[in-house]
């Protein structure tokens, strides 16, 4: 089994993330969600506006995220976001 997964993070405006990461915690509307290579299936809508953070080359990197959907499956995680901004 791989140690990463491919998180994509898209707003109607761009690609914000394209790259492997080795975990995904995901503001998900009913609490969060923590996904780690191999993760079951799922979709889920996003919380009206949420953290979106994730590990990637020993860093924790943060996205904030407004409205949209998660799919999750074993390989990769999409975030199809409404609107999302990189935080600094």
């Amino acid at each position: 089994m791989s140690e990463t997964v491919l998180l994509q993070v898209v707003s109607p405006e761009r690609v914000l993330v394209e790259e492997q990461v080795s975990e995904v915690q995901v503001p998900a509307l009913d609490g969060f969600l923590g996904v780690l290579p191999g993760h079951a299936a799922l979709v889920s809508e996003l919380k009206p506006e949420g953290i979106l953070t994730y590990r990637s080359g020993g860093h924790d990197r943060q996205i904030a995220v407004f409205g949209g959907f998660v799919e999750v499956l074993p390989d990769r995680v999409r975030i199809l976001a409404d609107r999302a901004e990189t935080k600094v």
